[in-house]
């Protein structure tokens, strides 16, 4: 009997001990050993087994096992990963990077990292390695052509200008139109906050190589949660962090020469000859005496000596830039610190632009519950800026105004002072002199910093506390020299403006995972959190006249005799919002998101002061099916839908700090009454003013082939935009003309498609590739009276219609019996007129693009590498400003002209060609009256479809090589490369660089440039 209970009793413990084994619990957490990043959405399964879980926002899991039993960890774009189970409790596991498999494995925004496979938004993530080392000012200039449905123009040349980004289309007409951008977390100011400055970017100080990615938010599911600000979707850019293991120090240089694009043929300015032949020739048409045209060419200059003014006004510019970088730390604390510094002389006088920049990344593990990352990003941004676009004072337009006859240097090589030419609207002057003897300088200074720490409640619930302070001074100064110029009328002139904002935020939230009883793998995250955000803006600006005549070094304005302004203002705006996000995942089969927000705004009228914003989205992944694998031709498919609203609180089309009380009625007391301090009311204001409103609709789908080498991406949306902000006119007897309400809709809609991968890779030949393709059409559905909202000679808004339409006359050519401009009076264009105002004005053609995007490949063959991207725009037209002056047909004689007007104006009778008979003065018909052969046309639209090289990189990396890892180089890589080497254009007459912008107006910008450079790269 006892040997019965004692056997019992053994068999009881092995029993008891087998079913505690069987529900022992262990945890861990999964990340990328390239970056030690959660990565969330790993499958960690019991290998042999059903059983198995997904890694949570964190990379976190907890796990039944059974000692003796295998983990198996699978993971898109990594290599699977089998290690035993000990007796352990905690597995700390990284996962390495698989580069033939996708990149994109998660989407990072402010609110947490989402793993892709179960995402249901629309987004696109650019890895910050394949944008490193572009001599670029900024990083959006890399991004061109890069991201599906994000169009991004360069319109200027002048080292750090504004770039003008949009995704999907515009998103307004009279506010802002950028996307929101977000920086480790933060939502930062952006745009152009410059006074003095020609052009500016407030995010100008971004060091592209301090980059580890950037995210474009696209659709409701991916940014209906962040409320107000979300409908021009959303950029996140995160810097990179510190690596466990060894420190690793990395040292980049790079050094080169920039040279300006060449002008389209048909804008070069005449040469001397070519002129000299114009104004005689111009003369003689006007019934000038051979006597006469002989006395006015030699009062002209046209008989001495002769100078390229487009050349003395350019020139061949410089670049370099250093970045140096270190990354180590160990399992607690890791650090990522960069120095970088960079330098750029542009192609235009007077133009250049110096930036240091510097990143400290600090993530530390207090706890096993406790952690906390702090970040700081500096940088200083000094821009020398001439004046450009139409100001009479800019290089580039005098070398255009100017004629080849005004020489800009005296016999003895001085500047010469003499050299003016009246445009009836405003003076030029000699460019040189001006660039010489004048200052425009701005230096910008900014101060990022955020911080988080984050306590893991258990292992399924977490809060996160951040906060963001963001910090930008910006100090400009002006000198015009009191003796020749601009300045001379005032005996000098000077500006001094100081703009600082300060911005700063906090963020509360907490992050929950429920896993779904009795269900395998069926879990449910949750996220709700607090945001709160004031930026507070402070103006100061300065005039002062009357500068000391022999003095040029006093610039200050405590050296002018006349104070003339000096005053103060500042513009706060305020954020708070309550927000929430919810996703169900079953196997990473099928997935259900929702977002909700409520956002309210100092911005926003009392009476609108808060908002409700929401999306829903699913996704599917076929691939996950059982029946899939009945099939060979796909890898993977993914089928994904969202639906939601969100906001543009953007009131101002500039930047984000200006104009923040349009909604408010306010008054100004700088007013003089009688000696006295007067008020007068300076805004009407609106208690309803609220934000832009969009209603997103979006359905995508997700191919794979080929073991996911190989990815095809499509989407299309719909953007019904409404609440449009708009001047509406009002009675004068109020004392305003107008309000500015929320009146007015239009649509945005169109698709995208992406094809990515590395559609070669063997032993010695790698090949990765990526061509994508927008297309958009927009149409504005509603308008105040539904009437249009800009009426004039170039473009208008109008119900039914794209927003940047080209509303013209009909240009019929020319005469060939007499060289007269004629005009269609129909829109059939089967009547002429030489009477300009007889001519039909109708919408003729868009100026923004029906599709555009990027073909981009690398090849990788023994070490050396090879890098080609380009970048096309195709449907639009684009028009030039000044073209009644320096294109026209003699109207303006004694200004230059475009060689075009030269090759191919009217000379013979029976002559076929578009430019008219060259006459001084203009053409005069029989009746008296002017042919007005000047005014705006669609003579002067020209087509803006173009293909550009934007980037070529040719390199070799010397690796495996013993006697650099004997020195203790882990990484050599030597390479050269060009950017924006050729450019296809399809129109014969075009004048201009086609990359204008959206609004299709090429302006004379500072030219864009191209650049030869030669970098390395060496890691210690």
């Amino acid at each position: 009997m006892k040997k019965k209970l004692l056997m019992i009793f053994v068999l009881s413990c092995i029993t008891l001990s087998s079913v505690f084994a069987q529900s022992r619990k262990i945890t861990g957490r999964v990340t990328g050993a390239d970056d030690s990043a959660p990565l969330p959405g790993v499958s960690v399964s019991i290998k042999g087994t059903a059983r198995g879980v997904i890694t949570n926002n964190d990379g976190k899991f907890t796990l039944p096992v059974s000692t003796g039993e295998t983990l198996q960890f699978t993971f898109i774009g990594y290599y699977t990963l089998i290690i035993p189970i000990t007796a352990a409790d905690d597995y700390q596991v990284k996962l390495q990077t698989d580069i033939k498999l996708l990149n994109e494995v998660v989407v990072t925004d402010s609110y947490g990292t989402l793993a892709k496979k179960s995402y249901t938004g629309a987004a696109s993530t650019v890895n910050g390695a394949e944008n490193e080392n572009k001599p670029f000012t900024s990083p959006w200039q890399a991004l061109q052509g890069e991201v599906p449905g994000l169009n991004v123009s360069s319109f200027s040349g002048q080292p750090g200008a504004d770039i003008q980004v949009n995704l999907r289309g515009v998103g307004s007409i009279g506010s802002g139109t950028n996307p929101l951008y977000v920086i480790d977390g933060a939502i930062v100011n952006a745009g152009d906050i410059s006074s003095l400055t020609t052009t500016t970017s407030i995010l100008s100080g971004l060091n592209d190589d301090d980059i580890a990615s950037i995210t474009v938010l696209k659709d409701a599911a991916a940014t209906a949660i962040y409320g107000a600000r979300g409908s021009n979707g959303i950029i996140v850019i995160t810097t990179k962090r510190g690596r466990s293991g060894k420190t690793q120090i990395r040292i980049d240089a790079e050094s080169g020469n920039t040279a300006n694009l060449p002008i389209p043929e048909a804008g070069r300015p005449a040469t001397a000859a070519q002129y000299s032949t114009l104004f005689k020739e111009g003369l003689a048409n006007a019934g000038s005496s051979a006597a006469t045209i002989a006395s006015l060419a030699d009062s002209y200059g046209l008989n001495g000596r002769s100078n390229d003014w487009y050349s003395l006004v350019t020139r061949n510019g410089q670049q370099q830039q250093y970045n140096v970088s270190a990354s180590g730390g160990g399992d607690n604390t890791k650090i990522f610190a960069s120095g970088g510094y960079f330098k750029q002389q542009a192609t235009t006088i007077g133009s250049d632009l110096t930036r240091i920049t510097g990143l400290l990344n600090v993530d530390h593990t207090i706890s096993k519950r406790f952690s906390i990352n702090v970040n700081a990003n500096v940088s200083n941004v000094n821009q020398n800026t001439p004046f450009t676009g139409g100001a009479f004072a800019s290089p580039v337009l005098a070398s255009f105004f100017l004629r080849p006859f005004q020489l800009a240097k005296n016999p003895d090589g001085s500047l010469n002072t003499d050299v003016t030419s009246n445009t009836g609207f405003n003076q030029i002057y000699n460019p040189l002199y001006e660039v010489a003897h004048n200052i425009k300088h701005q230096s910008e200074t900014r101060a990022l910093g955020t911080g988080s720490i984050k306590w893991n409640i258990w292992d399924l619930l977490n809060f996160t506390s951040f906060a963001s302070a963001d910090y930008v001074v910006l100090e400009e100064h002006q000198f015009d020299n009191p003796l020749f110029g601009d300045g001379a009328s005032t005996n000098g002139r000077g500006f001094d403006n100081y703009t600082r904002v300060f911005n700063y935020s906090t963020r509360n939230q907490l992050d929950y995972r429920y896993n779904i009883p009795s269900v395998e793998d069926f879990y449910v995250d949750a996220t709700v959190g607090y945001e709160a955000q004031k930026s507070t803006a402070y103006f100061i600006v300065a005039q002062s006249n009357g500068f000391p005549l022999t003095q040029p070094f006093l610039t200050e304005s405590i050296n002018a005799a006349t104070p003339i302004a000096g005053n103060a203002t500042f513009s706060n705006y305020t954020f708070d919002g309550l927000y929430s996000r919810v996703s169900f995942n079953f196997k990473n089969k099928y997935s259900l998101s929702g977002s909700f927000r409520r956002d309210g705004s100092s911005l926003f009228g009392a009476n609108n002061q808060y908002g409700d914003f929401y999306s829903v989205g699913g996704a599917w992944n076929l691939d996950q099916e059982s029946f899939f694998k009945n099939q060979k031709i796909f890898s993977s498919v993914k089928l994904r839908s969202s639906l939601g609203t969100t906001g543009n609180a953007q009131f101002n089309s500039s930047s984000t700090i200006r104009n923040v009380y349009q909604a408010q009625s306010t008054a100004g007391y700088n007013n003089n009454y009688a000696g006295n301090n007067g008020q007068n009311f300076n805004n009407l204001g609106n208690p309803n003013l609220t934000w832009e409103s969009s209603q997103k609709f979006d359905i995508g789908a997700n191919f794979g082939f080929f073991n996911d080498r190989l990815v095809f991406d499509a989407d299309y949306y719909h953007n019904n935009i409404n609440k449009l902000i708009q001047n509406v006119p009002i009675s004068l007897t109020t004392g305003f003309g107008g309000i500015v309400s929320n009146i007015g809709a239009m649509v945005n809609k169109g698709y995208e498609f992406a094809l990515k991968g590395t559609p070669i890779k063997s032993k010695d030949f790698i090949w990765t590739t990526d061509f994508n393709i927008s297309l958009n059409k927009n149409t504005v559905t509603a308008l105040y009276n539904n009437a249009p909202a800009v009426t004039g000679n170039s473009t208008h808004t109008e119900v039914g219609k794209d927003l940047y339409t080209w509303y013209t006359r009909l240009y019929a050519g020319v005469d060939p019996a007499n060289g007269d401009a004629l005009w269609y009076t129909d829109a059939t264009k089967t009547t002429k007129t030489d009477n300009y105002n007889a001519a039909l004005r109708v919408d003729t053609r868009q100026a923004d693009p029906k599709a555009f995007g990027g073909f981009n490949n690398s090849f990788n063959f023994k070490g050396i590498i090879l890098t080609v991207d380009f970048y096309y725009n195709y449907g639009n037209y684009i028009g030039a400003s000044g073209y009644d002056q320096y294109l026209t047909d003699g109207e303006f004689l004694t200004f230059n002209k475009y060689q075009y007007v030269y090759t191919s104006r009217w000379t013979t009778p029976g002559q076929i060609t578009n430019v008219p008979k060259y006459v001084a003065g203009g053409i005069t018909l029989p009746d008296g009256t002017a042919n007005q052969e000047n005014q705006f046309s669609d003579r002067f639209l020209y087509n803006g479809s173009y293909i550009r090289l934007k980037n070529m990189t040719i390199g070799y990396d010397f690796k495996n090589i013993a006697f650099l890892k004997n020195l203790g180089i882990s990484k050599l890589y030597l390479y050269g490369r060009g950017t924006n080497l050729w450019t296809k254009t399809f129109d014969k007459n075009l004048t201009v660089d086609p990359e204008v912008g959206l609004t299709g107006i090429g302006n004379l910008e500072i030219p864009q440039v191209k650049t030869f450079t030669i970098g390395l790269n060496v890691g210690l």
